[in-house]
């Protein structure tokens, strides 16, 4: 009797060990979330790549060898030879009246620095040309994302042009319908939220230059749901940090570790258990982004809590998640802020005191406008994380 107690006991023990020490199954959805190696080398990504070479060499040719190095070299360093031009006083960020005005002032410094970098803003509208674009940034938490500094600076360098031309209207408000087209394409989350910035200063820009009676008021519809979605972001970031569970990157750096060490990770850290833990919330954020201002800002979803077997099994991939999840939200705020400097432009020239107005932050409920401290804005909205929906005011 007892020997068949121990025997019990031993085969017990013998089924808990294996099942503690063997990983879950990859969730299926996960799988397909994963599918994001690229069809081809997108030209306008390989162009990104190169945007920072010297004048005198080509960024397609050689952003193109770079996309083709990158894919075995992810943590390449990639060209810039201006990584200080951005610090130029005449390119404002933010655009503000005094920076305009300071821009208009001196014409003729402004000139020089447009035709010295003619190149970068000839650059950055071949960029914008471009039909579609992906970010193939590959998915490693050491891999170099494309120079969106540079490409940011190229835009105020054209925004510069911009403050000093005759007539910019026409222009700009195809830029500005160039950069909407590039909001709504296949972005990870950094390029999503340059083209988001970038975008935001081109509005500030209009909104001053009408003040000016440099070009009429345009009339900008609101984002439409591609230019919000958050759907590519979302899987791009769950697979960089999938791949990090999956190709085991968190050992890099680690190869000096103590047996046991090593013994803790493979007893303690389950790959599969821990993307499938990962997967709803980047899930939900994808489709919070959808939703009206007032739902964003209520929601505060937050990890599922691991169940008693997930704790038992990945204790260490259990921690990892908690302490490396980003708060997206913050994000999804930045595209609310947007459409509300759109909505704003329309109301530029809206005079009329307490003129109840639709604001995208009150979704279903009429808003007022707020002209103080040289700035135009709804009277409710959020300021988070250093952004704001407002525009300046002359």
């Amino acid at each position: 009797m007892k020997k068949s107690i121990l025997g019990i006991g031993v085969l017990a023990l013998m089924a808990f060990t294996v099942w503690w020490l063997r990983d879950a199954p990859l969730d299926d959805t996960a799988r397909q979330w994963l599918d994001t190696t690229p069809n081809d080398d997108n030209p306008a990504y390989g162009y990104l790549l190169g945007f920072g070479v010297p004048a005198t060499q080509s960024p397609a040719q050689q952003g193109h060898e770079l996309a083709q190095r990158q894919k075995v070299h992810p943590e390449l360093v990639l060209p810039n030879a201006y990584p200080k031009l951005n610090n130029t006083p005449l390119l404002c960020h933010p655009m503000t009246a005094a920076c305009l005005l300071e821009q208009q002032e001196k014409k003729a410094q402004a000139k020089a620095l447009i035709s010295r970098y003619q190149f970068l803003i000839d650059r950055y509208q071949t960029f914008l040309e471009f039909s579609y674009f992906s970010d193939n940034t590959p998915p490693r938490l050491n891999a170099t994302f494309p120079e969106y500094n540079l490409l940011v600076c190229a835009s105020r360098l054209q925004s510069l042009a911009w403050a000093n031309s005759a007539a910019p209207g026409p222009a700009l408000l195809t830029e500005i319908q160039q950069l909407r087209q590039w909001l709504a394409q296949d972005h990870s989350l950094i390029s999503k939220m340059v083209a988001n910035a970038i975008l935001a200063e081109k509005l500030q820009l209009v909104a001053l230059l009408v003040q000016q009676k440099a070009m009429p008021a345009p009339v900008l519809t609101p984002l439409t749901s591609a230019e919000k979605s958050f759907h590519s972001p979302m899987k791009k970031e769950f697979t960089l940090m999938a791949h990090f569970f999956l190709e085991e990157q968190y050992r890099e750096g680690n190869q000096q570790a103590t047996w046991t060490e090593k013994l803790q990770l493979k007893a303690g850290l389950k790959k599969h258990i821990s993307v499938n833990r990962m997967l709803p919330l980047y899930q939900h954020y994808a489709k919070l982004a959808g939703q009206p201002a007032d739902v964003i800002q209520a929601d505060n979803v937050q990890p599922a809590r691991a169940t008693t077997g997930q704790a038992i099994r990945n204790p260490i991939g259990n921690v990892l998640l908690e302490t490396a999840t980003p708060d997206f939200k913050r994000y999804l705020f930045r595209l609310v802020h947007l459409d509300a400097r759109l909505a704003l432009l329309n109301q530029l020239e809206n005079t009329k005191k307490d003129s109840p107005v639709s604001n995208p932050w009150t979704p279903g409920k009429d808003d007022t406008l707020t002209r103080q401290d040289q700035q135009l804005c709804f009277r409710h909205a959020p300021d988070n994380d250093r952004y704001s929906a407002c525009l300046p005011l002359l």
